[in-house]
Formats: C-alpha cells, structure tokens, sequence
C-alpha cells in the first residue's frame, strides 16, 4: 500500500486520553503500541480503523455471533426445505425405498446454492450500509511465490492432521467414532467426484473464510486485541464444525488462517491454504495406502509445513519501506 508523504508526517489524532484506551497492532506494519483512539500509526501513518470502544467489546462479540447464526440458519433452512419438498414429490414407497439415493443426489448443489445465497445476503446487507465489501473482508491482491507456498502448505497441513487422527483412532473411541461419522456424511455426497471437489475445495472455503476470518475476525479486531480475536473467531469456527474431534482441529486450523490473514492483510491467505486444506481431505481417499510411500509423503508434508511457517515468519514488516522513505527526506545526505 502507498501511503501520501503527508500521512507520514501527521502527527497521531486522539480522542481521548492515552490511559483510557486500549491497545491495539497495526494492521500494515505490526506497530503493537496503536491506541483504539488513533487516527494513523504513529510508526508507518497508516490509516487505522474506526475503534470500537471498550463499552462495546460485548456488542461485538453479539455482532460476531449473530453473523455465524446466520449462515448456520440460512444453511439449515435451505437444506430443509429440500428435503421437504422431496419428501413431497415422492410416493409412500419411494419415500422408504429410494429417499436417501434421491437425496444425496442433489444434496451437494444444494449446498453451493446456499453458500452463493449466504455470499450475496452478506454481500446486500454491507452495500445497503454503503460499504465497500471487497474492502471490508480485505479482498486485496497477493504475490503469486507466498500464495504458492501457502497453497502448498495447506495440503501437507490435511495430510498431517489426517495421519494424526488416524493414529489416534486406535486408542480413544471418540476419534474411531468421528471416523464412521464422517464416512456416513460423505456418502450424502454422491458419486460426482467434480462436484464433490467443487464444495469441498472451492464454495466451502471460500463462505467460511468470508464468515470467520473477513467478516467476524476483522470486527472482533476492532474491540479487542489481536490475539483475542483471533482466539475467539477460531473457537467460534471449531464450534461451526459440530463435532469434538473436528473442534479441536478446526480450532488450531483458525488460529493459523487467521495468522496468515493478518499476516498478508488479505483473505486470499486464509482462502488458499483452506482451499488446499479441504482438497487434499478428498483427494487422501483415493491415495493408495503404502506404508513405506505414506510415511514418505508424511516426511515430505512435514517438510513443506516447516518451510511455509519460515516463509510466512521472513516476510518482513509491511511498515519496514515505509520507515526509510520520511528518513531519507530528512537526512538526504
């Protein structure tokens, strides 16, 4: 982001005094001593969002919970009611011998269909407010090399997550449990492998990262500190996942996506490791099981993993340019 010569000069703007009010990181160099009253980074000039005040930390959390129940009903209420109107269409018979066939057969469409209606309620209610909601969920450009190294990231985050489970399986009856669930859920998906990579890899991601990381993170962040956000925004999307063992894996994978959301200020961070994360949850299925080529992809993931976590942890500081540009101006010799 290019920032006007005069921002860097502005001296910072408070509306009330500095004991009075919480501190916060600046979203674009990192600056963790930015008050909620500050108009700009008194290191970079950034301009800094409006602040909710400390008197609204609650409302915000109520404002975070209530765009989760919304796409949580929205997504029920679709599903439904196309199970109601087929349980119409179908004779008595049918209904006890074909039902669940006829079901899974149109259960994914669906599914993307009430994920592109969430994804333009969402997208009406913030231009109605007149708000820009490409800017509001920080729908900014980002370099192909970390997209890349993220993307590839997510992948090995799926194959190390599923081997975990998998080993944990053997001894605690609960994940062993959550093993059948999923493979009865996954059968409502039908036999359309395209379909199937298209909302796991592709609409899922996409609404989730929206919800959670653009729409609920970014508010909480305005009343509280970053790593509070990004606590709460990752046990609201662990709860969204139903279930203890998804939970607590969900749990640990928002507090990643949101790290790399606020590391690269844009959802497309989040969004592609998501995308990657889920698409290699279906692309495992079809992995064939060799003990001696699985642990050779598990040493290979682990690698790609540690090499992301460097990649992201190098980047430097967004304000780092910044800061010499207004040092030049004033030691041009």
């Amino acid at each position: 982001m290019h920032l006007p010569t005069g921002a860097l000069k502005t001296k910072t703007i408070r509306l009330a005094q500095e004991g009075k009010s919480m501190r916060y990181t600046c979203h674009y160099c990192g600056n963790p001593q930015v008050s909620s009253t500050d108009r700009f980074c008194a290191r970079c000039g950034a301009p800094q969002p409006k602040r909710a005040p400390a008197a609204r930390f609650f409302l915000s959390i109520l404002y975070a919970l209530i765009l989760y129940a919304v796409m949580f009903l929205v997504q029920n209420a679709v599903v439904t009611l196309y199970a109601l109107i087929l349980q119409n269409q179908l004779s008595f018979s049918a209904f006890y011998s074909s039902y669940w066939s006829v079901f899974s057969q149109y259960y994914l469409p669906v599914l993307i269909g009430a994920d592109v209606l969430l994804l333009l309620l969402y997208f009406s209610f913030y231009t109605l407010r007149g708000k820009h909601f490409g800017q509001v969920i920080s729908l900014s450009k980002m370099p192909i090399a970390p997209a890349a190294v993220i993307f590839a990231g997510g992948a090995a985050f799926q194959v190390i997550v599923s081997v975990t489970i998998s080993f944990l399986s053997q001894y605690l009856p609960v994940v062993e449990e959550y093993g059948v669930e999923s493979s009865r859920a996954f059968s409502l998906f039908g036999d359309n492998f395209l379909l199937q990579l298209f909302y796991i890899a592709v609409a899922a991601p996409i609404l989730e990262e929206v919800v959670f990381r653009g729409l609920i993170y970014t508010r909480l962040r305005r009343a509280m500190p970053v790593p509070a956000a990004l606590i709460l925004s990752s046990l609201l999307f662990g709860v969204a996942h139903g279930n203890l063992v998804q939970f607590v894996y969900a749990t640990l994978s928002g507090l990643l996506l949101g790290w790399l959301f606020e590391k690269y200020h844009s959802i497309w961070a989040s969004v592609l490791f998501h995308m990657a994360f889920n698409g290699a949850s279906l692309l495992l299925v079809y992995f064939p099981f060799d003990a001696l080529l699985f642990y050779a992809l598990l040493c290979i993931c682990a690698a790609v993993l540690l090499f992301m976590f460097y990649f992201v942890c190098k980047k430097p500081s967004s304000g780092s340019a910044r800061e010499e540009e207004p040092k030049q101006e004033r030691n041009p010799l």
